[in-house]
């Protein structure tokens, strides 16, 4: 137990120090380029600390992003440091506005341009989106989001909300879906402790919302592909960690 709680403050004094970094850097790189170098050397540094390995499936499906949309599923805080360890890209978060609150890490992500919002009012929550989401593309970012909207509570994917979709739909720009398996199992729900182990994300090829017939065909095939990528690997990573 000791060695669990020196763990977790190493990785919070690595992330204040980072977020510190990112919070200097977002100030002064008005282009944002050198923020997500920091942002991803966090990542690398935050799963490294943890003792994470992770198995990296499809990372050639990156080619079309520049920008996308990024989908991932949402199964634990671990997602936010693993998902930015993984993807080799300029990256910004839709956010739970709650997060900008945290000393350094929320004015990070805040003055990074990242796009908080407040899941109680969806309405706003989309007008805000379709208002900050343009200008990350037009820089040729790309924009990650967690379509389910909260947490998975039994790790299953959940309903997919279609507020990526349409971001995209309106950009014409590809969607790329990533699906991170075993989070949840290292880093359980109200815990503080990160366990080692091995963890496993499967990049699916990018997708159009204009390869269908309607938005409602691209969301399914999105949430198929996750829900596929859940079925096929699950066991053996919860196995292997076990």
């Amino acid at each position: 137990m000791i060695l669990n709680w020196i763990k977790t403050l190493i990785l919070l004094i690595a992330t204040l120090i980072y977020s510190f970094i990112c919070f200097i850097v977002a100030i002064f790189d008005r282009r944002g380029k050198f923020y997500s170098f920091w942002g991803r050397l966090w990542g690398k540094t935050f799963v490294a600390l943890a003792g994470l390995k992770i198995d990296v499936k499809g990372l050639e499906n990156l080619k079309d992003a520049n920008p996308a949309i990024i989908m991932i599923n949402h199964e634990a805080a671990l997602d936010i440091p693993v998902s930015v360890a993984i993807l080799p890209l300029q990256l910004r978060y839709i956010f739970k506005q709650e997060l900008v609150y945290i000393p350094l890490f929320g004015w990070a992500l805040w003055l990074g341009r990242n796009i908080p919002i407040n899941r109680s009012n969806p309405r706003e929550a989309i007008k805000k989106i379709n208002r900050k989401s343009g200008a990350i593309i037009n820089r040729g970012f790309n924009i990650i989001i967690s379509p389910e909207g909260t947490r998975s509570e039994d790790g299953k994917i959940g309903i997919l909300k279609k507020g990526g979709f349409r971001i995209a739909q309106q950009y014409d720009i590809p969607i790329i879906s990533m699906t991170m398996i075993g989070n949840r199992y290292l880093n359980p729900k109200k815990s503080m402790f990160v366990k080692p182990g091995k963890l496993l994300a499967v990049i699916d090829k990018a997708v159009k919302v204009s390869d269908f017939d309607n938005l409602n065909d691209c969301v399914d095939t999105i949430r198929t592909n996750m829900v596929n990528a859940k079925e096929k690997y699950e066991e053996a990573v919860k196995a292997n960690i076990a």
